[in-house]
């Protein structure tokens, strides 16, 4: 059991070192934050950071390329990929019911907008440096979860996935 509990612990860590390239992510103009489009309508000089909204959590969006996102019906097909995608690069660190090395699944599509899972999926470790909920986890948990370079199709897949299985 100690031989298991190391390997995670290792893959972990070196899954975190290997993830620090950026994402690059396509964002269309409807899709900019609130702070970019106020700096862009005021005509100001000022940094975006400046201008940036308040959180409200859990009803905030995060931060990332996802400025707000409505769902539609759960997509049968989109939760088997979602289940895939959770199965492997999420399942060494997460369950969906008992915490690990990071917190339980299950519910997070209660406490969390559509918006901020897919941004923190898509912008993890800017959230995690930001954001102050996910900063209090890493602080709680003691480990950053790593970039699994996700696209947003991906997100939304896992998005599915954790929407099919909320009790």
């Amino acid at each position: 059991m100690k031989i298991i509990f190391i390997t995670v612990i290792g893959f972990a860590l070196i899954n975190i070192s290997c993830s620090r390239k950026k994402y690059d992510v396509y964002q269309p103009a409807q899709e900019q934050d609130q702070s970019t489009q106020q700096v862009q309508q005021t005509g100001a000089n000022q940094p975006a950071q400046q201008a940036a909204v308040e959180y409200k959590y859990p009803n905030d969006n995060g931060i990332g390329p996802i400025s707000n996102f409505s769902p539609g019906p759960v997509d049968p097909k989109m939760v088997n990929e979602g289940k895939n995608i959770f199965n492997t690069k999420c399942i060494a660190c997460h369950d969906l019911d008992q915490k690990k090395i990071g917190p339980p699944l299950r519910n997070i599509t209660k406490t969390n907008t559509p918006a901020f899972i897919m941004n923190y999926l898509l912008n993890t470790t800017e959230m995690q440096k930001k954001d102050p909920i996910l900063e209090k986890l890493v602080a709680q948990y003691k480990i950053l979860m790593p970039d699994q370079q996700l696209t947003k199709e991906d997100a939304i897949a896992t998005l599915d996935y954790f929407r099919s299985v909320e009790k």
